[in-house]
């Protein structure tokens, strides 16, 4: 699946999948709230991190004046993270950090080879969950991203997001347009989490014979 990155958070055309992980203790590296593009799997990413020492960047983006950083990512926290699972390989928080830091690289396999055992010792953690059903996605294993979604869904209903995903996963990559819109419906109903441009898809969504 081919990829390009853009600081835009894409809406427009009926593939898109949005997935906002509200990831607050994601990536020490990264400061601010940014966004990044994968134009080819139809994916766009805002993640919020609390911590920093970096300027915002995505895969390809800039990065700060940090010494050891390559495409955005420390290389430098990267090598420490990868001791630090060395000496305690059961690390549930540094397991989702590292899971997160190669999705940044899109090292999907690496990615998902960190973040399922994470999910594994930390079966409730919603941020896990959000991470999994990007990964599932962008290896187009779609009913496992699914799963990933549903399970944020159960524990938070009304994620606006969680829904929006949902209705975008299941209509166009599942092709289950009606349970789709039901999703859809969900988001125009909780009013698009006060962002216009969610609410503005989802409606589009349910407009007949509109979005394809």
């Amino acid at each position: 699946m081919s990829a390009t990155t853009d600081h835009s958070l894409p809406l427009g055309g009926g593939r898109k999948l949005v997935l906002v992980a509200l990831l607050a203790a994601l990536l020490a590296m990264f400061a601010g709230s940014f966004a990044y593009r994968m134009m080819g799997g139809g994916l766009a990413v805002e993640i919020k991190p609390e911590r920093g020492g970096m300027g915002a960047g995505g895969p390809g983006g800039p990065g700060g004046p940090m010494g050891g950083a390559m495409g955005g990512i420390d290389m430098t926290h990267l090598r420490e993270l990868m001791t630090t699972i060395e000496k305690n390989p059961n690390d549930p928080k540094v397991l989702f950090e590292l899971g997160n830091t190669f999705m940044m690289m899109q090292a999907w396999d690496k990615a998902l080879e960190y973040l399922d055992k994470a999910a594994k010792l930390s079966p409730e953690d919603l941020q896990v969950q959000r991470a999994l059903g990007m990964v599932r996605f962008e290896r187009k294993e779609y009913p496992l991203a699914r799963k990933s979604f549903e399970r944020v869904l159960k524990k938070e209903p009304g994620d606006v997001l969680a829904h929006y995903n949902m209705g975008i996963l299941l209509k166009h990559y599942m092709k289950l347009p009606a349970e789709g819109d039901v999703h859809f419906r969900k988001v125009v109903q909780l009013g698009g989490s006060s962002d216009p441009e969610i609410l503005k898809s989802a409606e589009e969504e349910l407009v007949p014979g509109g979005k394809k």
